[in-house]
C-alpha cells in the first residue's frame, strides 16, 4: 500500500469490482470488469454530462443532483 492512501474500500457490484482509496491530496477510484462493457457505460456517462453542460450553458437551472454532479465532474476532470 502506498504512503500517501489514508483508506480504502472494494465493492463487488455486479460483474465489476470498485476500489476506491481516499489518497492524501484527493481520491482514486479503479474499476475492474468485462472491458467492453465499461466502455460502453463510459460513452453513456460521458454523454449524459455533455447533456448537462449543454442545459447549463443554455441557462436551465439544473435539480440538486444533477448540478452536484455536473460541479463534482468539472472540479475532478481537470488535468
Amino acid at each position: 500500500m502506498e504512503d500517501n492512501v489514508m483508506k480504502e474500500t472494494t465493492e463487488k457490484l455486479g460483474q465489476s469490482e470498485v476500489k476506491i482509496e481516499g489518497l492524501t491530496d484527493g481520491y482514486r477510484i479503479t474499476v475492474k470488469g468485462n472491458e467492453e462493457e465499461l466502455k460502453q457505460k463510459r460513452r453513456v456517462g460521458g454523454a449524459f454530462i455533455n447533456l448537462l453542460k449543454q442545459l447549463e450553458k443554455a441557462g436551465y437551472r439544473l435539480p440538486f443532483p444533477f448540478s452536484w454532479i455536473l460541479r463534482f465532474w468539472n472540479r475532478y476532470s481537470r488535468p
